[in-house]
């Protein structure tokens, strides 16, 4: 699956501490919908001089990925880092996102113009926060994904988006990446402070002050959502299994995530080995 990404950029030359040579480099932070992407967007711009928004909502495609960091000085040197979490917690969680943005008057607009809305799909003839709604979204988008509404479904996308747009362009992966998602305001910058040392100010580093601004209205669970997928999710029945499956290179992919008990039983099955050689 392909990512939005947004890429923020400190395109300034520093001088690296701690060493004679000098380092013409850059800074991109490629976020992941649902990876506290709005919270570090706005937090770098407030914290990092130089940096700046290039692009809200962009596919990883190549075209557009070149045009995100077009003009930057010596990307070779450029310091590439993100931010992952959890892939089934992330799949919950865009999954709560997308359904609360399919239900506003403004994406209900843009449904409209595509159509949409005469011909709800399998999983919307369920009533909002019901169990059986997110049973039936998996099984939409896993065999209909191209007739689900697009519009916000990059929120459940895989993760490992981006790795396929900094490998296709520029041969490389990440510099670093951060697997956790608590206490951001001080883990985030202690992590560029390791990652990125000799191309960030030290401003980069410098613990940030939580604001509650920074935050999605969804996280409320208003209308039950994340409650019932979580819910759907715990049983481990048939849904359960099925994103262990989807998910798992994104657990090959990032492996300092710790992959979930229930996905780890699903691995070991000789089920799932003849899946993979398919």
């Amino acid at each position: 699956w392909p990512d939005h990404s947004t890429a923020y950029v400190n395109a300034t030359s520093l001088s690296s501490t701690g060493s004679s040579m000098t380092v013409a480099g850059s800074f991109i932070h490629v976020p992941i919908w649902k990876c506290a992407n709005n919270n570090i967007r706005q937090n770098l711009m407030k914290y990092l001089p130089g940096a700046k928004d290039v692009s809200m909502q962009c596919s990883a495609k190549a075209e557009c990925w070149v045009s995100l960091i077009g003009g930057m000085e010596n990307v070779a040197h450029a310091c590439i880092v993100s931010v992952v979490r959890d892939p089934i917690s992330h799949f919950l969680s865009g999954y709560n996102e997308y359904e609360v943005r399919l239900n506003t008057k403004k994406t209900e607009q843009l449904r409209s113009n595509e159509g949409l809305v005469a011909h709800p799909l399998s999983f919307e003839r369920f009533t909002f926060g019901e169990e059986r709604r997110f049973e039936q979204f998996i099984v939409d988008l896993l065999t209909s994904p191209s007739d689900i509404f697009q519009y916000d479904l990059a929120h459940v996308y895989s993760m490992t988006g981006i790795l396929n747009a900094i490998f296709d362009n520029y041969n490389r992966g990440l510099d670093g990446y951060l697997p956790l998602m608590n206490d951001l305001e001080y883990n985030y910058p202690a992590f560029l402070n390791e990652t990125c040392p000799h191309v960030l100010p030290e401003s980069a580093f410098i613990p940030w002050k939580k604001d509650e601004r920074f935050y999605h209205a969804s996280e409320a669970d208003e209308m039950g959502f994340r409650s019932a997928a979580e819910a759907v999710w715990k049983r481990g029945g048939r849904e359960s299994r099925a994103l262990c499956i989807i998910h798992a290179i994104d657990y090959a992919c990032f492996e300092k995530l710790q992959i979930e008990d229930f996905c780890k039983k699903i691995y070991s099955d000789d089920s799932f080995s003849k899946i993979i050689e398919v």
